[in-house]
């Protein structure tokens, strides 16, 4: 019998010798005794709006976290912070920054997590959602599953187009609403040194005329997630900010 399963059972038998505990510390749901664990990819919705909400929480406990909606062709906001966990409860700060030429905001980041199942809470500026476990995160990484050509909308309310080789290099390009020409990303996707099955990315833009202010010439350092779903194309992520976290590119974008 499955340990949780027996532990119920006695339980039943005996309320007061288990004081209504369902949980060890081990058993990986995040109950009872000792720290749950936040890390993993979440997806899920915001409470506080209409949008879905895609997060990783590496072993680290750093957060990235997006709001977008397909339907609505667009994303809404990034939130970036780091965090610690007492018991179930994350606490965190970071920045949010929203979409456009918008400058980064502080953010208190607070949820509860049960580890490998759910993670709900408030990203700050009242910006509350609930999450589920995506079991991916456990998958093998493998670099070549993110090349080809993906499509997709991104931060600054633009229609994004990503290729990427089966080495890890990237580029990008989108054209702003009035502006001349096409702003460009290059840079590079590598495996992450936790081995989870997400890429660590680095990735410069193009020049002031065709790329936001606060983007253009400038370097970013984030993450990227490839997310298989039912009936759907692959699904692609990219989320990072500036070294000094003032600035931000975020996208999705499906598998062509």
């Amino acid at each position: 019998m499955h340990r949780r399963s027996a532990l119920a059972l006695l339980c039943a038998l005996s309320l007061t010798a288990c004081n209504g505990y369902f949980g060890s510390a081990d058993d990986g749901d995040g109950g009872g005794g000792g720290n749950s664990d936040a890390q993993g990819i979440w997806a899920g919705n915001l409470t506080s709006d209409v949008l879905a909400l895609d997060m990783l929480v590496t072993p680290t406990n750093e957060l990235w976290a997006m709001s977008w909606s397909e339907d609505g062709k667009q994303v809404r906001r990034l939130t970036r912070g780091t965090g610690s966990l007492n018991g179930k409860a994350y606490s965190g700060t970071g920045k949010t920054f929203g979409t456009g030429d918008t400058t980064a905001d502080s953010a208190n980041i607070t949820g509860t997590v049960v580890s490998g199942s759910t993670f709900d809470g408030n990203l700050g500026q009242n910006v509350t959602f609930t999450s589920s476990f995506d079991s991916q995160y456990n998958d093998a990484f493998d670099l070549a599953d993110y090349a080809g050509t993906w499509a997709g909308r991104d931060s600054t309310s633009s229609a994004v187009t990503f290729a990427i080789q089966a080495n890890g290099d990237l580029s990008a390009d989108f054209i702003i609403s009035g502006r001349p020409d096409s702003c460009n990303v290059s840079g590079k996707l590598t495996k992450a040194s936790s081995g989870k099955n997400y890429a660590t990315t680095t990735f410069s833009f193009g020049n002031a005329t065709n790329c936001l202010s606060q983007h253009a010439g400038t370097s970013m350092q984030g993450v990227a997630i490839r997310l298989t779903e039912q009936n759907k194309e692959p699904l692609l992520l990219v989320m990072a900010t500036n070294s000094g976290q003032s600035a931000a590119w975020f996208a999705y974008a499906r598998k062509q």
